[in-house]
């Protein structure tokens, strides 16, 4: 993405060379302008203009459609489920992990679930569901395939595939209101496909593995950092040839590791998410981790912390200090290959919930502290990282739903005491990895390509 290109000159009238007297000169007589003439160049440039209009028309606003059928009314109230059916299901193949063994994930935003597919004429379409019963509230379709799906600042956010003589980008972002499908703002963009969505606070970051960007929640950018596509008039980025195989964003920070050449291990760089000028990054600090082949776990104010292949936990400070290494036993997952995504592990990050980050390692859900990113407890055996339950009744104690092979685990977020299994069967469906979230009393699931509501039983 370039700077703004600089201010037309002027034209160099007043330095050319005086005319020639008349005397020396012969002119030719003006040609006479009939006003026949001037209604005809009239006639030529309106339907210039209109000829203009409708090829905009016909390329871009007649071929994208979005279908408003209801709005969805606010979430029911949530409360800790005992019990839970199938409510509904749909498909989600955008949802779907990014990889083997990797986590996707439902988006959720108010009382709504958001879905996106690719039809097979590369049509690309997002659906906004109730998360109560399922049905299709607005449905958006356009004519180019759908990159990803995320959320953030309460809106839906969508971006869509188009190629250009520089390449395939994963170039248009959408954003629509979750009840109702309301468009809301738009940007351009320089993500390739692979990218991923991460939301912190008020800014979303598009991953890649060359190049990232944030945004804040109007959709304009407050950080390009990388390997630039278009380095016109930018300024000069530091690492620009290193990749990034892993992302993660906490406390209005960027937190990626990078593969520089020459340096004997992965480089931990934490940057702010809106620096003074978008296009030049501003390290909070930049050092080597000591470690090959690790997956960023979450950053914090003044911690951020990465699994090692080694099975432990690191945690660095704010000036990027190893303060901690814990082992993680048979709860260390095993760490994808940084090729089998864009970066490596960026669905596996923490997420909090309450008093806890929930990580899941892909073996078992940990629950961290979320000042020293130490962990408080740990279930293995699990299948996600699960998702708080939103009962709005203050001071009580954080209930976490975990996904595990039989059902859901009720976990005490700040302890991890587990409750009574709730059961769900999901025999209909592949198994692995599960993304969990609770919009009002439905606890929604993504199984892979699809994403099912669960509510408790009338």
């Amino acid at each position: 993405m370039s700077s703004a290109p600089p201010e037309q000159r002027e034209g160099a009238g007043s330095s050319d060379p005086a005319p020639p007297s008349r005397r020396d000169t012969w002119w030719p007589r003006a040609e006479r302008r009939r006003r026949g003439d001037l209604v005809v160049i009239a006639l030529i440039v309106v339907l210039a203009v209109v000829g203009v209009v409708l090829f905009v028309r016909s390329g871009d606003e007649a071929s994208t459609t979005l279908e408003q059928f209801r709005t969805i009314p606010s979430p029911d109230q949530a409360a800790v489920p005992t019990v839970l059916a199938e409510a509904w299901r749909a498909t989600d193949p955008v949802g779907a992990p990014p990889g083997p063994g990797l986590l996707g994930g439902p988006v959720s935003v108010g009382a709504a679930v958001a879905t996106g597919r690719t039809e097979p004429d590369g049509t690309g379409v997002v659906t906004g569901l109730d998360a109560a019963t399922g049905a299709v509230a607005w449905e958006y379709r356009r004519p180019d395939p759908l990159c990803t799906l995320g959320e953030g600042s309460g809106v839906v956010l969508a971006l869509f595939r188009t190629t250009s003589p520089v390449g395939t980008f994963c170039s248009d972002v959408a954003s629509f209101d979750p009840s109702t499908g309301d468009r809301g703002p738009s940007r351009n963009a320089d993500v390739r496909p692979g990218t991923r969505l991460l939301a912190d606070g008020s800014h979303v970051t598009a991953t890649g593995r060359d190049y990232l960007e944030v945004w804040r929640d109007d959709l304009v950018a407050t950080l390009e950092y990388g390997a630039l596509p278009t380095p016109v008039q930018s300024a000069p980025q530091p690492r620009a040839q290193c990749p990034h195989t892993s992302v993660a964003v906490g406390a209005d920070d960027v937190a990626v590791l990078e593969r520089c050449p020459g340096e004997p291990s992965e480089r931990l760089s934490v940057l702010s998410s809106a620096p003074a000028e978008y296009d030049r990054p501003e390290d909070r600090f930049s050092v080597l981790s000591g470690v090959t082949g690790g997956r960023l776990v979450a950053t914090a104010e003044s911690r951020t912390a990465l699994e090692a292949p080694d099975g432990t936990l690191r945690v660095y400070d704010a000036a990027g200090t190893p303060v901690s290494t814990v082992p993680l036993g048979p709860a260390a997952g095993s760490i994808p290959d940084s090729t089998a995504t864009d970066p490596a592990g960026q669905g596996l990050g923490a997420r909090l919930a309450g008093p806890v980050l929930l990580w899941w390692t892909g073996t078992a859900t940990i629950g961290l502290d979320p000042s020293t990113l130490l962990p408080r407890w740990t279930l293995p055996g699990t299948l996600g990282p699960g998702a708080a339950v939103p009962t709005g009744v203050l001071g009580a104690p954080t209930t976490v739903l975990v996904p595990v092979a039989a059902g859901l685990a009720p976990v005490d977020a700040a302890t991890g005491a587990v409750r009574p299994l709730i059961p769900v069967d999901r025999r209909a469906d592949q198994p692995g990895p599960i993304g969990v979230d609770v919009v009002g009393a439905t606890v929604v699931e993504q199984r892979g390509g699809t994403v099912v509501g669960l509510r408790p039983p009338r």
